[in-house]
């Protein structure tokens, strides 16, 4: 374990965070308590303007692999930072936090958890080897039936019935990329959560959201559902 106190640079990025002309500086700061690890903690976000004195505020995440994008997701001409990195584990979650520098403040507009509450989908296995998505106003059923015999006996009796206790759910989200169309001025953001079967590593499909950030709120552009080579499925 290394010095638990040694705050070190994890990350920087230069953007034109304060203004739309300025020539600002993001820095994420913080320890790296194990040697030969990428996990940091205690992380600070610091804006240091290039007129004016740095702004920090403290984090309440860490995680692996932390570092920062700038990009514009609100079209207003400056760039917001966005913070990455992955809670680690088996379930393979992402960070992925976006903050605004508004009135010599650091504010965040989004965080991972938003998608569940703005975009709640949920997923239940169903008689007859079919699991049903719910996602906002759109429904999917994916069809198990050509998945091996040895597979379907761990969520289903002889007679296509589910059995009692098994459960299929939509996880947190496992990636967050930022896009940008080529005929918009502005960043995007595609979100990516897995549908899971019987157990954690059983991906049934994945659920795509597409989201921007125009007018400093949350709006779900596009969302679609993609499905694993070994399900037939259908949209409703």
């Amino acid at each position: 374990m290394s010095d638990s106190n040694n705050k070190v640079v994890v990350d920087s990025v230069s953007a034109n965070i304060v203004d739309k002309h300025s020539q600002d500086k993001a820095i994420l700061v913080g320890v790296f308590p194990y040697e030969n690890s990428s996990y940091s903690q205690n992380l600070e976000l610091v804006v240091k303007p290039d007129v004016g004195y740095p702004v920090k505020i403290q984090l309440p995440y860490s995680g692996y692999d932390m570092q920062l994008f700038c990009g514009d997701f609100t079209n207003d001409g400056k760039d917001e930072i966005m913070v990455r990195g992955s809670f680690g584990g088996s379930g393979g979650f992402e960070i992925g936090v976006i903050y605004k520098f508004d009135k010599n403040e650091i504010r965040e507009i989004f965080n991972q958890n938003d998608i569940s509450k703005n975009n709640s989908c949920s997923a239940k296995f169903k008689d007859n080897y079919k699991v049903h998505v719910n996602c906002g106003e759109k429904k999917y059923s994916i069809n198990l039936a050509t998945r091996p015999k040895d597979y379907l006996q761990l969520a289903y009796d002889d007679e296509g019935k589910v059995l009692p206790g098994v459960e299929a759910y939509v996880d947190a989200p496992n990636a967050l990329f930022p896009i940008k169309d080529v005929d918009n001025s502005y960043y995007e953001l595609l979100i990516q959560q897995r549908i899971v079967g019987v157990v954690n590593a059983d991906t049934l499909g994945i659920i795509q959201t597409l989201c921007n950030f125009l007018d400093n709120k949350f709006h779900v552009v596009t969302k679609g559902l993609y499905f694993t080579l070994d399900s037939d499925n259908k949209e409703n």
